[in-house]
């Protein structure tokens, strides 16, 4: 009985050339995540981390209220509402501290520190 006369069973498996399987790539051969180009409209954007956008980035808004701390250097973008929180109590002093002319608890640092009050218009 020959090869080729024999039943598909053992002899058959004994037989089996794996020539036709293509060899696994090696680790150096794989693309890296910075060769890859990334797809920002689709899943890699959807769940990839990517740099979050700071107060300096994102425009305020009409009437938001922007401080900027004199002791941690944050800037925060707040509403009118979430200003009032942090104003009551304070004093300000303009014209004799004109950079950070505002004694009042920083919403960054939550410490009571010279700030800077804009308010957008």
């Amino acid at each position: 009985m020959t090869k080729e006369d024999a039943p598909r069973g053992r002899a058959a498996k004994a037989g089996t050339d794996f020539s036709r399987i293509r060899p696994s790539p090696t680790v150096d051969s794989r693309p890296t995540i910075d060769e890859v180009q990334p797809d920002q409209e689709g899943k890699r954007a959807l769940f990839s981390s990517s740099a979050p956008q700071t107060p300096q980035d994102s425009p305020a808004s009409f009437g938001a209220v922007i401080v900027s701390c004199g002791r941690c250097e944050a800037r925060t973008v707040l509403t009118p509402a979430q200003a009032l929180h942090y104003v009551v109590p304070s004093f300000h002093l303009p014209f004799i501290k004109p950079k950070h002319g505002s004694w009042m608890r920083c919403p960054s640092c939550d410490h009571r520190t010279w700030v800077s009050v804009e308010i957008q218009l």
